[in-house]
């Protein structure tokens, strides 16, 4: 079984008991995605934000309630979209590799921490769909476990699955479409900088433009 189905089936609602409390409690004006998208807003403008990843939508609700985004957001795990939905967001239970948007119509599309727990036969895809969704001009924001060459790691919370560290940035890069505007590696829960190299996360801002 792919773990997509595994996260869709019963371990995506576990990650989301297990977690559920510590997002309640973080602070999102500090959250590295937060604060670069309100780099991106332009003042007066209302941007469409999706979420891959989004859990409960606790990070949704700050952008939609703090900067005005129009949010959506879509996870494997049908309690945590039941929590976001209960907060009037617009939130679907699905993967990464299959949105249920149309082409185009976001201006900033997430990847909230999701990407190192995702089938390696499913990266091209999701790659595609999430450029697909993605306007043009757009921007799109990356938070993962960073490591130079991918890393295969035993998910300690259920048999059978494993976690992936890798340079998740060049799933876009390599396209003349997208440049990287800003990039930064720290500790995954100091946020700041951190000589621990199994600890590194980053966050990648990438520009999509088409050139003709």
């Amino acid at each position: 079984m792919k773990q997509k189905e595994i996260f869709k089936k019963s371990e995506g609602d576990a990650w989301f008991r297990r977690n559920q409390a510590v997002l309640a409690e973080r602070d999102w004006s500090r959250d590295p995605i937060c604060l670069q998208v309100a780099e991106l807003v332009e003042t007066g403008k209302t941007a469409k934000v999706l979420e891959i990843g989004c859990g409960d939508g606790s990070r949704l609700t700050h952008l939609r309630d703090r900067l005005n985004c129009e949010v959506a957001g879509i996870d494997p795990s049908s309690e945590a979209i039941s929590v976001a939905t209960s907060k009037g967001l617009s939130a679907n239970v699905g993967t990464a590799d299959s949105l249920p948007y149309a082409g185009g119509v976001f201006d900033i599309v997430i990847f909230g921490f999701c990407l190192y727990l995702c089938d390696d036969n499913d990266l091209f895809r999701i790659a595609c769909e999430a450029d697909r969704v993605l306007s043009e001009n757009g921007w799109l924001l990356l938070l993962d476990f960073e490591a130079k060459a991918p890393t295969y790691r035993s998910y300690h919370h259920r048999e059978g699955i494993r976690s992936r560290k890798m340079d998740y940035k060049q799933m876009f890069l390599w396209h003349p479409a997208y440049t990287l505007s800003g990039y930064r590696k720290f500790h995954h829960e100091t946020l700041q900088w951190t000589d621990e190299r199994d600890e590194w996360v980053s966050l990648s801002c990438m520009r999509k433009s088409i050139r003709t």
